[in-house]
């Protein structure tokens, strides 16, 4: 294995996690202060339910970009996911960002860190594919 694609393999593995965190924030989950700013202790109001609710999708197809870019999954469209790999790097380093200024102890001490490493992995993907 390639080092982009076991890059790729851990980011899609947390992203995965990541899109099952914002599920779970979107049932109810008390977990506020780990997301969107952190200004809600407890479970979300309902419209920041409905924004985790969306962030499912985009989390996971992040991932499966990152497979299809790697050659792990679907080879032959590897380099159509040129340009979304480096999207969803210039994506996650906003976030990162976003994260490390936070108002919210939790969502520094826990989104920061994991937004850098995502974009960490995912820059691997984008230089190294």
């Amino acid at each position: 294995m390639t080092l982009a694609a076991g890059a790729a393999l851990l980011a899609s593995l947390l992203l995965i996690g990541l899109a099952g965190f914002h599920a779970a924030l979107a049932m109810g989950a008390p977990w506020g202060a780990y997301a969107w700013g952190g200004q809600h202790k407890g479970a979300l109001p309902q419209r920041l339910q409905w924004g985790s609710a969306a962030s499912v999708p985009v989390v996971l197809g992040m991932a499966v970009v990152l497979l299809i870019r790697t050659g792990l999954l679907h080879p032959q469209l590897s380099a159509a996911m040129e340009w979304a790999v480096w999207a969803i790097f210039l994506y996650l380093v906003l976030n990162a960002v976003a994260n490390w200024r936070s108002e919210s102890e939790q969502e520094r001490r826990v989104m920061g860190p994991l937004a850098t490493g995502l974009a960490l992995l995912v820059a691997i993907v984008a230089f190294n594919t």
